[in-house]
């Protein structure tokens, strides 16, 4: 059982304790598709939990892959604005995305590239928009907030941090819940890890 390491993503290593399952390997949660791919390829039974998001990208990055999300589940923590954890577009408070020039900077967490990616071209640069991406691996609101960047695209939660530098949601981009991925072998022996942990 592949789980993520991420302070963020401790939930995945609360709902686990579900599994009571004892070989545990512990990586980053952007990691984990990866893990898994890797281990399923070589004969492993191997599953493993992380974002929907992290798992979103590691799929638009790698196109042949043969894990899939085995269950989702879903989040609904009031504390969130969106109830769970979103890629979100966020720009200066006191503006709106028409306020701004058509050539802008923008930061991205470089976790969604691609998804970061898919949606400039697939959305903005089809209004007009130009960037120049930044990609960094944190710290993407102190670029906003020390004028290096415009825009941000990143993950926001309670949307505190965001609102402390000065920025707001212009658009949501991706949900992420949790979800429990691994090959097509897999899905019998999740569910038997499931009734065994119900008896």
């Amino acid at each position: 059982f592949i789980i993520p390491k991420n302070s963020g993503l401790n939930e995945c290593k609360d709902l686990i304790k579900d599994y009571l399952y004892e070989n545990l390997i512990e990586v980053r949660g952007e990691d984990v598709p990866l893990f898994v791919s890797e281990l399923s390829k070589q004969g492993n039974k191997v599953i493993g939990i992380t974002g929907e998001d992290l798992f979103k990208e590691f799929t638009l990055r790698n196109r042949n892959i043969e894990i899939k999300i085995l269950k989702r589940i879903i989040l609904n923590n009031e504390n969130y604005i969106f109830r769970k954890p979103s890629l979100c577009l966020l720009g200066p408070k006191d503006k709106r995305l028409d306020d701004l020039s058509e050539n802008l900077k923008v930061c991205i967490n470089s976790k969604y590239k691609e998804l970061a990616k898919k949606y400039c071209m697939n959305f903005l640069e089809n209004k007009g928009y130009r960037f120049e991406k930044i990609y960094v691996s944190g710290a993407t609101e102190e670029f906003f907030s020390n004028n290096v960047v415009d825009l941000v695209i990143d993950i926001v939660c309670s949307g505190k941090s965001a609102e402390k530098a000065g920025l707001k949601i212009y658009d949501k981009i991706f949900e992420s819940d949790i979800v429990i991925i691994g090959g097509k072998n897999e899905e019998i022996w999740l569910r038997k890890l499931i009734q065994n942990n119900r008896k």
